[in-house]
């Protein structure tokens, strides 16, 4: 029920926007800034780099509006545009040389810096969730972020990866199964944002 209804009001926001209602812009924008922004944070320490790619791609919309297609996934469209906007001005710079999407960097650790934490318990786990995410590849570690803090179906995620449905999620498998050498896996996800996972930018 829950997808269906971000699929019908994606739809409808994003036909509002393309037939030049302002007001569906700003809510695209509104909606969909902050999130941009904590996915481009992985790919670069460069903050001012992912806000301008952010902000070249709202440019982008706005101009070429009427000539764009449907989308039933405002969010998929927008985090596959940013990769590629990242990728671009990255590789144009001369920061990661030709493009290899298996040695793109993606920073994804854990922090506890920010965190008051009486428990001293839960403060060495999250110490070792740290060890334990500093073990997976960068590949492994944009998969399990777009699952599991981004709440990217498995073919959403795909698309974002640019590999097929069974590669996703066979990455995430292999994560999940690295991380859980070092760390319980049920206790991972315990630590998602949706409870009090930090991650470093």
């Amino acid at each position: 029920m829950g997808k269906e209804y971000q699929i019908n009001s994606d739809t409808l926001l994003w036909n509002k926007f393309i037939a030049g209602d302002q007001e569906a812009f700003r809510d695209i924008y509104n909606r969909y800034v902050q999130s941009l922004y904590r996915f481009g944070c992985h790919f670069t320490n460069d903050h001012a780099l992912v806000k301008d790619c952010i902000q070249d791609i709202f440019v982008k919309l706005a101009r070429s509006r009427s000539g764009l297609g449907s989308t039933n996934n405002i969010k998929l469209y927008l985090f596959k545009s940013l990769k590629r906007k990242i990728i671009k001005s990255l590789d144009k710079s001369g920061i990661i040389g030709s493009i290899d999407l298996e040695k793109l960097p993606f920073i994804y650790t854990v922090s506890v810096e920010d965190e008051i934490i009486d428990d001293e318990s839960e403060r060495i786990r999250y110490v070792q969730l740290d060890k334990a995410m500093s073990n997976l590849s960068p590949r492994q570690k944009e998969a399990i972020y777009l699952k599991f803090v981004s709440d990217l179906s498995y073919a959403e995620l795909s698309k974002v990866m640019n590999m097929n449905y069974q590669s996703a999620r066979n990455l995430v498998f292999r994560g999940m199964e690295k991380l859980r050498e070092n760390f319980p896996k049920n206790m991972f996800l315990f630590f998602l944002p949706s409870n009090r996972l930090r991650l470093k930018r």
